[in-house]
């Protein structure tokens, strides 16, 4: 009896551990939806189009019902490959990839194609897409998809789109491109072409052929390229933000690329005049800030004086118009409060184009005594009385010189004739 309950007992615990760990090991995913190609996939045949050496795929999923609401999932990680060529196509992504919406997740990523099948083979060719969820402690979410598909023989990809950081208008930029032949044929007679639709500018430049990624064939021709395609802005664009688009592109098949570029104002050049002046308490000093506008347009310009504790500024005009290619002065006056105390005191004007840059000019107001400024400075009929005295002693000296000069003697000198 007593071997009997000791056995029953041990079934019992076997059937509670097995229960538990069905439990933790359950599913914690659905798998939602599966796109190849930007092909939503289904569980009959797929026709995915003509793919490269990569495909593009997008895999959405929800947590499980099972799961409670405070648990929490770890190292995830997403596996995807084609039945019968898992080893070359095996893609591994983990939670990093992982976007979480407001009804689920999802991620983005690729899967490298099998550079093994044949081009006869791969025609119209059924093949089997395997997708696992997986997570520490809980069974995988698995779905299998049937994929149709064909190769191109020919394929472009812009891989990358470089532009300077700094744009302004005039200037010619350099569109650097880099492009890359992932068919499985040669190209011939590729074209790389940029433009800024907006602006009406279009520039084309010659290429050459462009060898597959597998094609021994060719030593001279790679299938990677780097090209430059220089273009030239107006000098009278404005400045904002611009839609540059780039197209790589032969007689069968072409590739599109868009970047947003910015275009700023020519720096225009802010020049102050006299840069520190001096006064005593209470009273003004004006000061000058020029304007130049280099652009081929006129130009807008806002002026912010800021005052500080005992000096008052204000700006003569607040908004001011420069034309193209000219310059204007505007005009600021400075009070010094009669509280001020002596010293050197520092003051900006900020000046914003209509582009948002802005330039702070400096100035500085020496405010001295009154009394001491009076004495110091030297009374101006004095200095006019000297000027003209000098002015006259020199004239003197000159007419004294002039009168007294003897003539000098000269003496004539002919020709001898002897007879």
């Amino acid at each position: 009896m007593k071997s009997k309950t000791i056995i029953v007992s041990f079934i019992a615990l076997f059937v509670l551990a097995f229960a538990l760990n069905i439990v933790a090991a359950a599913d914690f995913a659905t798998i939602d939806l599966v796109k190849v190609n930007g092909v939503e996939l289904d569980t009959g045949k797929n026709y995915i189009g003509q793919v490269s050496n990569t495909v593009p795929i997008l895999v959405e999923y929800s947590a499980s019902s099972t799961l409670s609401a405070n648990e929490e999932v770890e190292d995830v990680s997403i596996t995807v490959y084609l039945e019968g060529y898992k080893e070359e196509t095996r893609t591994v992504v983990d939670q990093d990839v992982v976007d979480e919406g407001t009804s689920g997740y999802r991620a983005k990523f690729s899967m490298k194609y099998p550079s093994s099948l044949d081009l006869d083979e791969l025609d119209f060719d059924d093949l089997t897409l395997h997708v696992e969820i997986d997570a520490r402690g809980y069974d995988e979410a698995e779905e299998e998809y049937t994929l149709r598909v064909s190769k191109s023989l020919e394929s472009l990809q812009i891989l990358s789109v470089e532009t300077p950081q700094s744009i302004t208008a005039g200037s010619s930029i350099a569109v650097d491109v880099v492009i890359e032949n992932n068919g499985r044929e040669r190209m011939d007679d590729v074209y790389v072409k940029a433009s800024i639709p907006e602006l009406g500018i279009t520039k084309r430049i010659y290429v050459g052929d462009m060898a597959s990624d597998n094609d021994d064939d060719y030593d001279n021709i790679r299938d990677t390229l780097n090209r430059k395609v220089y273009l030239t802005l107006p000098r009278n664009v404005m400045p904002g933000t611009y839609e540059l688009e780039v197209q790589a592109y032969n007689y069968d098949t072409t590739t599109t690329a868009k970047k947003a570029i910015v275009v700023n104002d020519v720096e225009s050049g802010i020049l102050p005049g006299t840069t520190s002046q001096t006064i005593s308490a209470g009273e003004e000093a004006t000061f000058n800030v020029v304007l130049v506008n280099p652009n081929n347009r006129m130009v807008v310009y806002t002026i912010t004086p800021e005052s500080t504790d005992g000096i008052i500024v204000n700006a003569a005009e607040s908004i001011v118009t420069v034309g193209a290619e000219s310059s204007k002065i505007v005009k600021v006056k400075v009070r010094a409060t009669d509280s001020l105390e002596e010293g050197t005191h520092a003051f900006t004007v900020n000046v914003n184009s209509e582009s948002g840059s802005v330039k702070s000019v400096p100035f500085t107001l020496i405010v001295e005594d009154k009394d001491s400024r009076v004495s110091g400075t030297a009374d101006p009929v004095v200095i006019w009385t000297v000027v003209l005295v000098i002015v006259f002693v020199v004239l003197l000296i000159i007419l004294i010189v002039l009168l007294t000069k003897r003539p000098t003697e000269t003496e004539e000198f002919g020709e001898t004739s002897y007879y």
